[in-house]
């Protein structure tokens, strides 16, 4: 990849979410619901170093439209899109992903909702990674791989969006 490629990479890959979340909890009726946050949740981080809460633009998505607010008043939504995620860390609680979770975990947390990742390596499927409390809230069926130290659920996103009714 060419220098600074990532950056594009991962851009891509958000707004590629952002129009299937959009799809998903539209059921199919808009792709323009959710929409990348500014400076990638940044604008929230700046605000709650100063004591301020902005939920709404907390993580890497935001919701633009009344039709998505259910689920952005209960999920912090991260996406991360690197050539490898190392999977085999969450055994030892390294590496990116393991990494990744935790961020998000404790990010979620400021804003009091549920942490949500949505990851992707390169030449792989992308996986939607929740934590225990947000099964209950979603019941996305059977992970393809559970990190019970890390309370993380991992999730093939083809069928978490075929198969998981949205809230």
């Amino acid at each position: 990849m060419r220098k600074g490629g990532g950056k594009a990479k991962g851009a891509s890959f958000e707004r590629d979410i952002c129009r299937r979340l959009s799809l998903w909890v539209s059921h199919g009726q808009q792709e323009d619901v959710f929409w990348r946050s500014a400076m990638s949740g940044g604008r929230s981080t700046v605000a709650h170093a100063k004591g301020k809460k902005l939920g709404a633009q907390a993580g890497d998505i935001s919701c633009i439209h009344p039709v998505g607010a259910n689920f952005s008043n209960w999920f912090f939504c991260e996406c991360k899109f690197y050539a490898s995620l190392d999977f085999q860390g969450l055994l030892t609680r390294t590496g990116k992903l393991s990494s990744f979770w935790l961020t998000a975990w404790d990010e979620s947390h400021k804003y009091s909702k549920h942490p949500m990742l949505i990851a992707k390596e390169n030449r792989s499927a992308t996986y939607i990674c929740l934590s225990g409390a947000g099964l209950h809230i979603l019941n996305p069926g059977e992970p393809v791989l559970i990190a019970p130290s890390l309370d993380i659920h991992i999730f093939d996103a083809e069928k978490f969006f075929k198969h998981t009714q949205p809230i």
